[in-house]
């Protein structure tokens, strides 16, 4: 223990020291190129903003300088401004959040600078509408379409400075021809054609983990496709495989598993290719594509019981894809074809069966065909593995070309949309699979990003939790899901 008299001596030196106001704060001296009161400050001549310690000073002028911009805390600590004035210089941006300390501003001045109007600018756009202060005039100088317009008035800027990219979010270690998804009671759940694990996996999205887990799993033998329908709160998914025939499995609840319903009738079906669910009115159909030389492609029908066939297509024409949509409020169908062009069946209301309608010529060897709407409009996104991959857009009562996409080596050209944007993903057996975005301002599709995966043959769409991933099926590498995420280039 210290003695008595030295711990008094140590605490007189300290309270000494503390009641000089020079340990407490530093003299303020005035920047060279300023001149300064006690209350105010103006700068004049300087290439930049001079490094002013914080002070309780109430105006600062930092006018009729050749500064482009100024640095993040330039003004940090002066929380008695009442007025600055960065007029008259050559400022072109300011860092986000640069007057976030001055919560005493009353006026500020911003006139006779070049302030870009881009995605440097959003922030203060933002500020100038929060803001209690009195802020002069923001003129743009560019880009050359905001030039002389007022960054005060704007509520957005024509470029929201938002991109977006696609990010790894997790691996499912199994080969994969497709992917299909459904909901049921809330959840979110996700199958897997995988023909090498003799599998059609069940995954679920788990909420807590935030990742797809496995749920279930199906077995069969090479198996190409399962496609999911829910009719009624009962969920089936339809198991089409190359051999042992074709299966359709019902969920049962009390055992949290999928157990065989219904088997498809062999004769029926040698080769499917792929399978197509959808509803005309009331009823429920799938579609299975027959891509065997002797192939005869079948429409199903739920009649409450089952399954059961109910009209045979396109005989004898090795079918790769099929597609529902509706055209002109007609329900229609569209079969790809290995052997001759893509053809066009209409629903026919009088006698309840598709009705061959014509074909979409000078598009042969199509291996897939896909539809999606843009601003109401219909576009078709036709897949060839050699060649160009096209897209049509219907008008005039018939789709024409609009844009060729170089493909080599392509099995599919998906279509899908996240939060108003629209994309193409054109995989490739042979090079990176390519993601185009669509330019509403030209009306095409732009080439946005490259991603690597192995021999891909789908893109499919998953939404949960408002987040938005795709997963990419692979037929020599584990099927990979992507989270479409958006950046903000304002930052």
């Amino acid at each position: 223990m210290l003695p008595t008299l030295k711990i008094w001596a140590l605490f007189s030196v300290s309270l000494c020291l503390l009641s000089q106001p020079g340990h407490l704060k530093k003299v303020f001296r005035c920047p060279s190129t300023c001149s300064c009161s006690r209350e105010s400050i103006i700068c004049v001549g300087s290439s930049n903003v001079p490094r002013i310690s914080p002070n309780d000073i109430s105006s600062l002028f930092i006018e009729s300088n050749k500064m482009e911009t100024a640095a993040k805390y330039a003004f940090r600590g002066l929380r008695d401004l009442t007025h600055l004035s960065l007029a008259n210089n050559n400022i072109k941006a300011l860092p986000r959040d640069v007057f976030i300390d001055l919560d005493s501003l009353i006026e500020l001045d911003l006139r006779g600078n070049a302030f870009e109007c881009d995605c440097r600018a959003k922030w203060l756009m933002t500020w100038l509408k929060n803001t209690n202060a009195t802020v002069s005039d923001v003129v743009c100088a560019g880009p050359e379409d905001m030039k002389d317009k007022r960054l005060n008035d704007m509520t957005s800027l024509h470029n929201e400075c938002i991109s977006t990219d696609f990010v790894l979010h997790q691996s499912v270690a199994a080969e994969s021809l497709s992917v299909d998804t459904f909901s049921y009671k809330d959840d979110v759940y996700v199958t897997v054609a995988a023909p090498s694990a003799e599998s059609c996996m069940v995954l679920q999205w788990d909420h807590i983990e935030m990742n797809f887990r496995t749920y279930d799993n199906i077995t069969g033998q090479s198996i190409v496709g399962c496609k999911s329908v829910v009719i009624q709160d009962q969920v089936f998914v339809i198991v089409a495989q190359l051999f042992g025939g074709s299966h359709i499995y019902k969920f049962d609840e009390d055992q949290s598993r999928f157990s065989k319903f219904q088997d498809i009738e062999v004769s029926k079906i040698s080769k499917p290719n792929d399978i197509e669910a959808f509803q005309i009115g009331s009823d429920w159909f799938f579609l299975i594509a027959d891509s065997s030389k002797a192939g005869l492609s079948t429409l199903y029908k739920w009649n409450d019981k089952g399954f059961y066939s109910y009209q045979s297509l396109h005989e004898w024409y090795r079918d790769t894809d099929a597609e529902f949509l509706d055209l002109d409020g007609k329900a229609h169908l569209i079969l790809a074809s290995r052997s001759q062009v893509p053809v066009i069946y209409q629903w026919s209301r009088s006698n309840q069966k598709f009705v061959l309608q014509g074909e979409i010529p000078n598009m042969e060897d199509v291996v897939a065909v896909k539809h999606f709407r843009i601003k109401e409009e219909l576009y078709l996104a036709m897949t060839r593995y050699i060649g160009d991959s096209k897209i049509l857009r219907w008008g005039a009562k018939q789709f024409a070309e609009l844009q060729a996409l170089p493909s080599r080596g392509s099995m599919i050209l998906q279509p899908f949309s996240f939060k108003g944007r629209f994309y193409l993903a054109l995989g490739s057996d042979y090079t990176f699979s390519q993601i185009y975005l669509w330019d509403d301002e030209n009306k095409l599709f732009d080439r946005f990003k490259e991603v690597y995966i192995q021999a891909p043959r789908s893109f499919t769409v998953v939404l949960t939790d408002r987040r938005d991933f795709i997963f990419t099926s692979s037929f020599k590498g584990n099927t990979q899901i992507f989270e479409h995420i958006i950046i903000d280039l304002s930052l």
